[in-house]
């Protein structure tokens, strides 16, 4: 990003920080899941994924809702406050778990957590947007580059403290340095302007392509939060089964960690090959890998089934976070800036929203039919996202008709 000063670069890193934790908050419960079903509803391993899958639907439901809030209201008011506020309540929230004892605490302080960080993401991409209009896919791949090296961790990090301390203090962690980076982006200034907008909303989500984005994004997000939620399970279930017990769920969250690292260089790549050779080539291109990634997964022979999991996490871990700056470089390059915050509110809900029903989706196929079988629907729709891939639209930077 050689056009960018230093004070730019270091915004950027910052609200990376900030993008890292506002998915760590939930990237905590994924590796703990069995033994926060244990702790709060017994030893049943198969009716806790049920329920717990539930909690989790309900959760990103609320967390992609509120972003139909936060875009609308991104496009009006300041967006470093709404931020700030998004990573000082989320965190605060946190503390509420300090009382679950049941289920229901559990529920009350994730659907809490999941309301007030929902205001982050579309105020932050419109942000992105407006303040690195001619690196916009690059700009999009570091925000999400650096929320990657640092989510990469917090799996093994929420394990480790979760078996050795208590679960609880594993979210509480990721809670605190949620509130410390919000109090330090308050203090930050940028130099987008607001202006009146002269398009309405319906007028933009017709613009041609546009819904075949969104349906492409609700794809997306149904295998995605699938994956993100029951990966370490199905690991622990499935693949590292014959390690046995705590040996098993370590590998897992290992393994989720993994996936996480390869946002890394995946984030990179992607913006930086959207600017260079547009988004859609890189959409297709990875939408091809993470189904490829999905199928090693499940049909590697089981004498290799470890050799599938490490072909899964190096080109999932590339291939999903790759599509991210790519796709939202795309959204930016179709609609107005003024309406900007709005339709990337939209385009989270699709994907964090609507997509979340596959955690519940997941946690019944796993409850009824078998672990194996539940990964078998989340393969599926990385089937679709593959198809549709091959039909959105092919804009440029330079080309927005």
């Amino acid at each position: 990003m050689s056009n960018v000063t230093q004070k730019g670069r270091r915004f950027l890193s910052l609200l990376g920080a900030a993008h890292s934790l506002n998915h760590s908050l939930f990237l905590v419960a994924p590796p703990l899941l069995i033994i926060i079903g244990q702790n709060l509803l017994g030893q049943n391993l198969e009716a806790n994924s049920f329920v717990l899958g539930v909690v989790g639907t309900i959760t990103s439901l609320i967390y992609g809702t509120g972003s139909l809030v936060a875009g609308p209201l991104s496009d009006r008011t300041s967006e470093i406050k709404i931020i700030s506020l998004a990573l000082v309540l989320a965190g605060a929230s946190t503390f509420l778990l300090l009382l679950a004892k049941d289920i229901i605490v559990y529920s009350l302080a994730l659907f809490l957590m999941a309301a007030w960080a929902s205001l982050y993401h579309p105020t932050a991409n419109s942000l992105i947007s407006k303040e690195f209009p001619g690196q916009m896919g690059e700009a999009m791949g570091v925000h999400g580059l650096v929320a990657s090296f640092g989510g990469m961790l917090t799996p093994i990090v929420a394990f480790v403290i979760g078996i050795t301390v208590d679960w609880r203090v594993s979210f509480i962690f990721f809670g605190v340095m949620s509130i410390i980076v919000g109090l330090v982006i308050s203090r930050n200034r940028t130099q987008a302007q607001k202006e009146q907008s002269t398009v309405g909303m319906l007028e933009v989500l017709r613009m041609k392509g546009l819904l075949t984005i969104l349906t492409f994004n609700i794809a997306i997000g149904l295998y995605m939060k699938g994956i993100e939620y029951f990966l370490p399970t199905y690991l622990t279930l499935k693949s590292f089964q014959p390690l046995g017990g705590e040996t098993a769920k370590i590998w897992a969250a290992t393994a989720a960690t993994l996936v996480l690292a390869g946002g890394v260089p995946g984030q990179w790549l992607g913006g930086r090959a959207a600017d260079r050779v547009g988004s859609k080539k890189v959409l297709m291109t990875v939408s091809a890998g993470i189904l490829a990634a999905l199928l090693f997964l499940q049909f590697a022979p089981s004498t290799f089934a470890f050799f599938g999991v490490a072909a899964f996490i190096i080109l999932y871990g590339l291939a999903f976070y790759g599509h991210q700056p790519a796709l939202n470089s795309l959204t930016g390059i179709m609609t107005p800036p003024e309406r900007r915050g709005a339709i990337y509110g939209i385009f989270f809900f699709t994907s964090f929203g609507l997509g979340s029903v596959s955690q519940a989706i997941t946690g019944y196929y796993m409850r009824n039919y078998g672990v194996e079988s539940s990964f078998y629907v989340l393969t599926v729709f990385a089937a679709i996202a593959l198809a549709l891939s091959l039909i959105i639209p092919d804009k440029r930077a330079n080309q927005t008709k």
